[in-house]
């Protein structure tokens, strides 16, 4: 799930409440680019376990994220997040120059103050949206700042082969988000999971919102692998693309179980990483 720390529209202690009401029982903030969110958490008392994670966008295909979760101070995987957190501010800063450029001024201070997350895409669409420039973050997108778009600027990301060796040596576990997202066929994605698999991949997230009807095929070919089952919402807000807390469980049988293989994976690495 994502909060105010990155594209998401709830803060950290209110996601875990909205989880809640909607009968999550352990959830994990994964805000991309940075771990502040999940931290704003500490020392808190939280009515069911929350994981602490982080997603990041990698540069080898379009739609590959790689999810992150782990319980370990992690200072080399903190550092490079921040480093392109702060990369990803600038790429917003100038997607808001070009804007500008464009007859489209956006007020960036506004867009930040106060902010203490990682400003994307999504910011800019949203305040796009506020400005009366477009009516849904979606045209902001397909019109303005989507890939190919003429205020769009390439962000500046890990390759896998960077990203996955990193969180194994902090102790992190690695889970390869929405495969669906890469828009492979079933055997280039399974030649695609055993290579990844050889540089640290340890799961693939099977259940999720964008993959219903595929979820079956993704959790065999994972199985059969050897690698982790797990699953998500991916929540940011209601009403989006993405889906609601808990939305996945449905669908998915083995939930306890998996989550229960999950925590006993993140304890094992955080061990192997101290």
């Amino acid at each position: 799930m994502h909060s105010t720390f990155s594209d998401g529209v709830l803060a950290p202690s209110r996601l875990v409440e909205k989880a809640v009401s909607m009968g999550v029982t352990v959830m994990a903030i994964t805000d991309h680019d940075t771990f502040d969110g999940v931290d704003s958490l500490k020392g808190q008392a939280t009515p069911i376990p929350v994981i602490p994670g982080v997603e990041l966008s990698l540069r080898d295909m379009h739609g590959l994220h790689l999810l992150g979760y782990g319980m370990t101070d992690a200072q080399e995987l903190r550092q490079t997040v921040a480093d392109l957190a702060a990369k990803r501010l600038n790429r917003a800063e100038t997607m808001v120059q070009r804007l500008a450029d464009m007859g489209m001024p956006l007020d960036w201070a506004a867009m930040t103050d106060g902010y203490s997350g990682t400003v994307g895409r999504a910011h800019v669409a949203w305040a796009l949206v506020a400005q009366g420039y477009v009516k849904t973050m979606e045209e902001a997108f397909t019109k303005y700042i989507g890939e190919g778009k003429p205020a769009y600027v390439a962000g500046e990301r890990l390759s896998m082969a960077e990203a996955l060796p990193l969180m194994r040596r902090c102790g992190f576990v690695p889970v390869l988000a929405h495969p669906a997202q890469l828009g492979k066929d079933e055997l280039t994605l399974r030649t695609l999971l055993e290579h990844w698999q050889q540089q640290g991949l340890m799961g693939v997230e099977a259940y999720h919102p964008c993959q219903r009807g595929k979820e079956a095929a993704y959790d065999r070919m994972a199985r059969s692998l050897g690698l982790l089952v797990t699953g998500g919402s991916d929540y940011h807000k209601d009403g989006d693309s993405h889906g609601l807390p808990g939305s996945t469980a449905a669908a998915w049988q083995t939930a306890q179980q998996d989550v229960e293989s999950l925590l006993a994976a993140i304890e094992k690495e955080k061990l192997s990483g101290m």
